[in-house]
C-alpha cells in the first residue's frame, strides 16, 4: 500500500477542529469553543493541574469546570499550539501555556501536550499533559 492510501483524507480536517479550539479560546469566544465539543465529550486535565477533577463529561462541565474558572483566575490565560501529529482519530498537539495569575499577579508559562479525539467533526475526548508545578508555582503568593 503506498503512502498516499495510507493517509487519513480527513487529517486536516481533523487538525483544523483543533486549531479552531484553539482559535476560539484565544479570542474568548465561548460558544465556538463549546460548539466544537461533542455532546459527550471527555474531558481530563492534568493531575495536579489547579482545576483537575477526574474526567468531565459534556461541554457544560468543560465550561463550569475550566472556561469560567480559567476567565476568573488569569488574565490573559493562552493556549498556543506549535505543532500537531496525527494518527487516526487522534490528534496530539504540542504548545505553550500562558498568563498572569490574578491573585497573585504571578506570571507562568508552561509546554504541553493535548491529546485529542476528533470524530464527525467534534471534539470527543481530551487529554492534558503539561508540568503542573509551573502553574502551581504562579498560585503560591
Amino acid at each position: 500500500m503506498t503512502d498516499e492510501k495510507r493517509r487519513d483524507p480527513d487529517a486536516a480536517s481533523k487538525i483544523r477542529v483543533v486549531s479552531s479550539f484553539y482559535d476560539h479560546l484565544g479570542k474568548g469566544d465561548v460558544p465556538a469553543v463549546l460548539g466544537l465539543l461533542d455532546p459527550e465529550v471527555k474531558w481530563t486535565e492534568a493531575k495536579g493541574f489547579p482545576y483537575y477533577s477526574g474526567t468531565w463529561i459534556g461541554p457544560e462541565a468543560v465550561l463550569n469546570n475550566l472556561l469560567k474558572r480559567l476567565a476568573a483566575d488569569w488574565t490573559d490565560f493562552s493556549a498556543v499550539p506549535k505543532d500537531y501529529l496525527i494518527e487516526g482519530s487522534k490528534i496530539v498537539s504540542f504548545g505553550t501555556y500562558a498568563g498572569t495569575y490574578k491573585e497573585t499577579g504571578k506570571s507562568m508559562q508552561s509546554d504541553f501536550a493535548h491529546l485529542w479525539t476528533v470524530k464527525d467533526g467534534k471534539i470527543t475526548n481530551f487529554l492534558m499533559y503539561t508540568d503542573t508545578a509551573k502553574l502551581l508555582e504562579a498560585l503560591t503568593p
